[in-house]
């Protein structure tokens, strides 16, 4: 991986209050610099807060917190999952805290973009994925903004159309248009993308890394990918579906709990109706659940986003929670006993409930999965 691709950047430490640049009297300014509560107790606080505003707060509140309290999964592990949203007219983006319901503003590199030049596509591995919008001179382009160290991964020029991305643990981007054969892979220092086509009649429904495995959906099946520089091989894990081993429902997306491969489908017949399938891997087949063990399913509006909990507060465990069609939206499904809630994003700035524009659609952000 070629690191001089990477651009770090840090925030000034913050100023203490009240400080004086000269102090009368050194004892007394010695006392008020000193950290309270005591260093060794930081990090156990820390992984206690479920707002990411108190996490900063304390982080900010000296030089000792901060080179205590870098961001990572156990710092952050009470956080719970944020909504990027939109702000109007603006379009700035902003987090939406949803047990608090409230807004937690920052700056983006890419603020100052006209709305239709770029938006946020995923959050992955602690990253914002964004993309600028392509025209016939200008191909768009990708940027991983790390959201909470500032470290930013720039690819190449994206030769072919997309609308899907996804992310490995080594920060490869993977691109795909759902019901086509084509996939475009880069890692972070590639010099151009590799384009590579499944044989016909193959067309990718679906993909998604779980456990460092690619897989793909083809129609209902199951299939590992090995990406090469020319060309992808596909094995296949499951024989053809018949009509009484065919999962219910009208639209699927794959997903992952707890390092398992899931199938989840949404139907819209007459009122809608999430079903989560296991495969399982010794029968070959997708098997129905009802239960997450108090894990709860996130889908954003480009496909899954993660699987999160149990127990955070505000979350509902056994359930899913996937974006509207409608800016600051989202359902909540429960696995449990089938209940069904619309919610929104109430906040100042807040898109019409009747807006249906797809630009900075919104996007689950997982700042305990950094």
């Amino acid at each position: 991986m070629a690191t001089e691709k990477r651009q770090r950047r840090h925030s000034p430490p913050a100023a203490t209050p009240g400080a004086s640049s000269s102090p009368s009297n050194p004892d007394a300014a010695a006392v008020s610099l000193s950290p309270s509560p005591p260093p060794d107790l930081v990090p156990d606080i820390a992984c206690r807060l479920t707002s990411l505003e108190d996490f900063f707060a304390l982080r900010a509140s000296c030089r000792a917190y901060r080179a205590l309290l870098p961001p990572s999964r156990a710092i952050l592990a009470s956080q719970p999952p944020l909504l990027l949203v939109a702000l109007f007219p603006s379009f700035s983006e902003a987090l939406f805290h949803l047990p608090l319901r409230r807004l937690h503003r920052f700056r983006l590199p890419w603020g100052h973009h006209l709305p239709q030049s770029r938006h946020t596509l995923i959050y992955a591995h602690g990253f914002l994925v964004t993309a600028t919008t392509a025209s016939a001179q200008y191909p768009p382009r990708l940027l991983l903004l790390h959201l909470f160290s500032g470290e930013q991964l720039r690819f190449p020029k994206v030769p072919a159309p997309f609308t899907r991305v996804i992310l490995s643990d080594d920060l490869a981007a993977v691109l795909f248009l759902p019901g086509r054969p084509t996939i475009q892979h880069c890692h972070p220092g590639d010099a151009l993308w590799r384009v590579t086509c499944a044989d016909a009649p193959h067309v990718f429904h679906d993909m998604l890394f779980v456990d460092g495995t690619l897989y793909a959906l083809l129609g209902l099946r199951l299939a590992a990918v090995e990406l090469l520089d020319s060309s992808l091989e596909l094995s296949f894990l499951g024989e053809e579906l018949d009509d009484e081993s065919r999962p219910a429902g009208d639209r699927f997306t794959l997903g992952e709990c707890d390092g398992e491969v899931l199938l989840i489908s949404e139907d819209q017949s007459e009122m809608i109706v999430f079903r989560v399938f296991r495969w399982v891997s010794g029968e070959g087949k997708w098997v129905l659940i009802n239960s997450l063990g108090g894990r709860t399913l996130f889908l954003g509006f480009h496909g899954f986003a993660a699987c999160v909990g149990p127990d955070f507060p505000g979350i509902r465990g056994d359930c899913i929670y996937a974006v509207g069609p409608r800016l600051g939206e989202w359902h909540e499904y429960s696995l449990a006993d089938g209940t069904y809630d619309v919610r929104y994003a109430e906040y100042p700035g807040a898109a019409p409930l009747n807006n249906n524009s797809p630009v900075r659609p919104p996007v689950w952000v997982f700042p305990s999965l950094c």
